[in-house]
């Protein structure tokens, strides 16, 4: 009996010490991550300078939806802003006119 008491004591301990580790292992991924987003640099550009491959995609896509502001990124991704009966959405393509986001 003392037995179990004894490892469940030292797994009940094991796991209490892990946890936050754990805890802090993800919230600096999460910051990278947000970092990572805010690096690029938009500027507003003509919806007409879209490449092709964007067009197509939103044509196909977002039929329907009204092209608000169009953004081009300095890693060379576009940014797109799109509304639909009051709801707007940001897109995010790369230059090939991959939806990224």
């Amino acid at each position: 009996m003392m037995k179990k008491i004894m490892i469940l004591s030292a797994a009940a301990l094991a796991i209490f010490l892990a946890m936050p580790q754990l805890a802090d292992a993800t919230q600096v991924q999460n910051e990278t991550t947000l970092m990572q987003d805010k690096a690029v640099k938009y500027t507003e550009v003509a919806a007409e300078t879209l490449p092709e491959a964007v067009t197509k995609a939103l044509a196909k896509d977002y039929s329907g939806f009204a092209i608000d502001k169009t953004f081009k990124g300095d890693d060379g991704s576009f940014k797109v802003n799109v509304s639909k009966a009051g709801a707007k959405t940001t897109l995010l393509f790369n230059s090939k006119g991959e939806l990224i986001k």
